[in-house]
């Protein structure tokens, strides 16, 4: 032992197989081959010496490849060589083919990473995100661990819901439409399927809405550099209890905007009334004698009070359904007319009055009526979604 040294220094990998045994065999002789099998026993028995067996899903080492083709083109079958190297037959023959078309041992160069999930693994959290929309990806990777064993970032869940077309976005704001709102809004779209432009042409629409003195209801966006996020610029002004806000009640038509009327304090049907008297009536005059109102379900607006005042004018009143402000133009021309006042410097409320007066009257008639021209492609929307 003295002679050969100790193990590790052994010119090659030492393992128990018959080719390594062969090889002592040949240059040191019977002798020092019986003294290294029964070390090699003993190093077995002891755990210490393990078989050189390739685990199973874990790729070869470049020698352990290297032997395969040397054995190969040594005159040896697959088989021999899966016997005396302890590998399967078809791990053998994949090693000798990729050699003859590629010319080397090694693998082809890889795009990336392999992925982490299984196909079956990303269906599951595709089936999780689109059976609860508001699911978390941690909440999603905590079950997708729990069902696999697997442990998974939430980032990953990220990245798998990108590939499949699932993004995290804002959502949408919209009233809760319980089953009496729907069919309501189906019974009024059946309704008004028919109607032809001549009778939109001559709807006055009307509603309330609050424009605030600084600052929006909305979500506003900027395009803003990293580090840009205090610039003046990029900063939406506020200050303390809102800085104040008016309301007001406004009509328009496809002849373009009606009457636009503040409202003090709190509204209630006598108010209500008061403005239908002097600001309604006069914008309705205006479309002849086949106007129709229109107005919401607001309490307001179907007390005994105002529908005594409108039957006694004898004004045509739509039916509404309740919930649908999508329904009414003028939802529209109001996030119009705000947008123009954020142009707008005012430091006031005075004169956020005389800007919004002012901004009004000069909204384009070709606004209003492209806003009524719409409501045929409502009604038909209403009917395509039930």
């Amino acid at each position: 032992m003295s002679k050969l040294g100790p193990i590790s220094h052994f010119p090659f990998p030492v393992s128990c197989d018959s080719l390594v045994l062969q090889g002592l065999r040949c240059e040191w002789g019977a002798g020092v081959l019986n003294l290294v099998s029964s070390l090699s026993h003993f190093l077995i028995l002891t755990g210490h010496w393990k078989f050189n067996m390739a685990p199973h899903g874990k790729e070869l080492s470049e020698d352990l490849k290297k032997r395969i083709v040397a054995l190969h083109k040594d005159g040896l079958g697959y088989k021999k060589i899966a016997k005396t190297l302890k590998l399967s037959c078809s791990t053998v023959a994949k090693t000798i083919q990729r050699f003859n078309w590629t010319g080397s041992t090694q693998n082809r160069p890889r795009h990336g990473r392999p992925k982490k999930l299984s196909a079956r693994a990303q269906r599951h959290i595709q089936r999780l995100s689109l059976g609860n929309r508001r699911m978390s990806a941690a909440s999603i990777a905590a079950e997708v661990e729990g069902v696999g064993g697997q442990p998974v970032s939430a980032q990953t869940i990220r990245r798998t819901l990108h590939q499949i077309g699932l993004h995290g976005c804002r959502p949408r704001r919209k009233p809760l439409l319980k089953m009496m709102h729907k069919k309501a809004r189906k019974q009024f779209a059946e309704d008004k399927q028919t109607k032809d432009m001549d009778y939109w042409n001559h709807v006055l629409w009307s509603d309330e809405t609050k424009i605030n003195l600084f600052g929006s209801d909305g979500v506003k966006r900027v395009w803003r550099q990293p580090g840009e996020e205090y610039k003046d610029k990029c900063v939406l002004p506020t200050v303390k209890h809102g800085g104040g806000s008016v309301m007001v009640w406004g009509c328009m038509s496809a002849a373009g905007t009606g009457e636009l009327q503040f409202i003090e304090g709190t509204m209630n049907a006598n108010m209500y009334c008061d403005i239908l008297k002097q600001s309604m009536i006069p914008s309705l005059r205006r479309l002849g004698r086949r106007a129709v109102f229109q107005h919401d379900n607001d309490p307001k607006h179907t007390s005994k009070t105002t529908t005594a005042l409108l039957k006694k004018l004898r004004v045509k009143v739509m039916d509404w359904p309740s919930m649908s402000p999508d329904l009414n133009p003028i939802e529209h021309l109001w996030g119009i007319l705000k947008r123009k006042l954020e142009e707008c410097k005012v430091s006031n409320i005075h004169q956020l009055r005389d800007v919004v007066m002012e901004e009004w009257k000069r909204t384009p008639v070709a606004t209003c009526e492209a806003l009524v021209n719409s409501m045929p492609k409502r009604v038909k929307a209403v009917l395509e979604n039930d």
